[in-house]
This record gives C-alpha cells, structure tokens and sequence, in this order.
C-alpha cells in the first residue's frame, strides 16, 4: 500500500516538473519572441556639404524675329569710260655753249708779214726797192663758219632728240650737261658728262645723241677749227 502510494507520489512530481519546465520554455519562447531587435553600434559618416547654386530662371525663349528683306538695288546706269588722259609730253631742250673763247682768241691770231728782204750786187751798190712778201691767208676761217656748224649740230641735236622709254615710264626728270671736243674737221675726239642728272637712263641718252648729231653734221660741214662745247640737255616733263 506504501508502495503504491510512493509510485503515485514520483509521477506526480516527474509530471509538474515537466509541466513547470514546459512552461519555462514556452516563456522563454515567447520572451525571445516579442524581444526588441539588438541595435548595431553607430558608424560615422563625414562629408563636405556644398551648397547648390541658385540655378537662374530660364529666359523665355522668344521666337526669332522675322528677316527684314534686303533693299532693292535699282541698276545704276552704267558711265561710259573715260579715256585714260595722256601723259605730257617729254621734251629735252639741248643748247649749246661754248667751252672756252680761249682756242677762238688764239686761232684769230694772223701772222705777221715776212720781214723785207735786201738783195745786194757787186754791178751796183744802189739799194733795190723792198719787195714785201704778200702776207699767208689766215690760218683760221671767219668765225661765222664755226657759228653755222653750232647751229646746225644745234638743228640735229634738237631734231634728234629722245626721252629714254625707261626713265619716261619712272617718271625721271633731269639736266645733263655734256662737254664734247671737236677736231678742226668736225669729228667728235671725245665726250663726257661733267653734270649728271642723277639718272643713269638720262646721263647714257645725252651722251648718245651729241655723238649722233655730231656725226650727222660733219657730213656737211665743218667747224673749221678745234672747238670745245658744253651742251646741258634738260629732260623735263611740260603740261600739254
């Protein structure tokens, strides 16, 4: 009967204590359960702040004014051309001076007389008449020769005369003066300039036309005797 009893004793504890133990774990269960979540640590998080610039407001876009239409161009009448006016004509101006009166002052030199002769005989000691030599014509012809052969060397320098086509078109004005020797014969022994005009065109053309006109010249005449003449040749531009 204690036996028994005993028996009945164990198993009703054995069954509490399931009971109680059941309990526990459902509570424990259900406190897990409805427990708040674990909050994590805190991180740190730096950055710069930068402030946005006020965007503008956006214009209105206008609509694109109407293209004006360009003038009519009336047709200009058209001007009939004018002739180019012609440039002036050139002109050289040759003159002839005489490079010294020193030659003409000697060749108008005329030689004296042959000094009278006396002739002498053993058959008579009178004394004959002197008999004068009649005296050698002048060495030198009139000087109206030497003028006629300077005017016309003056004629053929005029007549001759040329602008250098260079020195037209550059537009170069000047005064050469050429001294030119002459023999008794009219050639021309030597020539040069002695006042240039700063153009070489000028001062080669000078020299070419007194040759030419010296040439020319003594084909008819002669000066007759030596001569030295300075001839300024202007070349020049005049207004028409």
């Amino acid at each position: 009967m204690n036996t028994m009893a005993s028996h009945r004793l164990h198993w009703h504890d054995w069954g509490r204590s399931v009971v109680l133990h059941a309990a526990l774990v459902a509570a424990l269960a259900w406190g897990v359960a409805h427990s708040p979540a674990p909050i994590p640590p805190s991180t740190r998080l730096d950055m710069a702040i930068q402030w946005a610039a006020e965007q503008p407001p956006e214009p209105a876009v206008q609509p694109p004014s109407p293209v004006p239409a360009p003038p009519e161009v009336q047709p200009q009448p058209t001007a009939r051309a004018q002739p180019a006016p012609q440039p002036p004509a050139p002109t050289v101006t040759p003159s002839i001076q005489p490079y010294s009166d020193a030659v003409a002052t000697a060749a108008d030199t005329v030689i004296p007389a042959a000094p009278v002769a006396t002739v002498n005989t053993e058959a008579s000691r009178a004394a004959t008449p002197a008999v004068v030599a009649p005296a050698p014509p002048s060495a030198n012809p009139p000087a109206a020769q030497q003028a006629r052969w300077e005017g016309l060397l003056e004629a053929a320098l005029l007549k001759h005369k040329q602008y250098p086509m260079v020195a037209r078109r550059m537009g170069q004005e000047g005064l050469v003066t050429v001294e030119a020797h002459f023999s008794a014969q009219g050639e021309l022994l030597d020539c040069f300039v002695v006042s240039g005009s700063g153009f070489k065109a000028l001062d080669e053309a000078a020299l070419q036309l007194v040759r030419q006109a010296a040439d020319l010249v003594r084909a008819t005449h002669q000066p007759g005797r030596v001569a030295q003449l300075r001839i300024p040749i202007a070349y020049e531009f005049k207004e028409s």
